[in-house]
């Protein structure tokens, strides 16, 4: 067995190994950006399996920090195409902001179809990321979608590359949506995008095969 004094020193250089492979993914991510270089890579990906895996990984997060995770969801098709990497690491961020930035309470994600009558063979999908944090002040919000911009204290802006929500800005605009944010300071705040995902009707016949 290791001493309990090696797991701590093991844990800390685990986490701050993580910590910084982070920020190397953050900083190619921009420079990829920069360049004009980043690019989604589609594909079909079985929708209500993708969203669940996200929820219960950040729920495990929510619940070691005493915080309650709801995950809610309308009807959503089987099968959808589009990139789910990309999709993935922008509701991570998202969500991982909301959990850092709350000390008590919930957050909860939640997804519901869009009506779209323009694009019916393509609908939208809203994906919201709600908390009951700490909130952010009017200069906060016109300044945390700027590379290396963070909100918060300075441990919080220690734990961070503060490019996270700059790339997810430009994901989600790669995606064809638009990030939104809505807080105020000490009343928790919600992040939203809606983005097309074209429904694979061919899933199941794919899959029989």
């Amino acid at each position: 067995a290791v001493p309990a004094a090696q797991r701590s020193t093991l844990n800390i250089i685990e986490q701050s190994s993580k910590q910084l492979l982070m920020l190397i993914n953050d900083i190619l991510d921009l420079a990829k950006i920069e360049a004009g270089k980043i690019e989604l890579h589609e594909a079909e990906f079985y929708l209500p399996t993708f969203l669940y895996n996200i929820a219960e990984f950040m729920r495990f997060r929510a619940e070691e920090k005493g915080l309650v995770f709801y995950f809610e969801s309308a009807p959503l098709p089987t099968a959808v195409y589009g990139d789910s990497k990309r999709l993935r690491q922008v509701l991570i961020n998202l969500l991982g902001n909301a959990i850092k930035f709350t000390d008590q309470g919930s957050v909860t994600l939640r997804i519901q179809p869009l009506e779209t009558e323009t694009s019916p063979t393509s609908p939208h999908f809203r994906f919201l990321v709600e908390d009951t944090g700490r909130g952010m002040s009017s200069h906060d919000l016109q300044t945390i979608f700027k590379p290396f911009e963070q909100a918060g204290s300075k441990k919080d802006r220690a734990e961070g590359s503060g490019l996270g929500l700059a790339i997810s800005q430009t994901l989600i605009e790669l995606m064809g949506g638009e990030l939104h944010v809505q807080s105020r300071s000490g009343e928790g705040s919600t992040f939203w995008f809606d983005i097309p995902l074209v429904t694979s009707h061919d899933w199941q016949a794919k899959t029989a095969a």
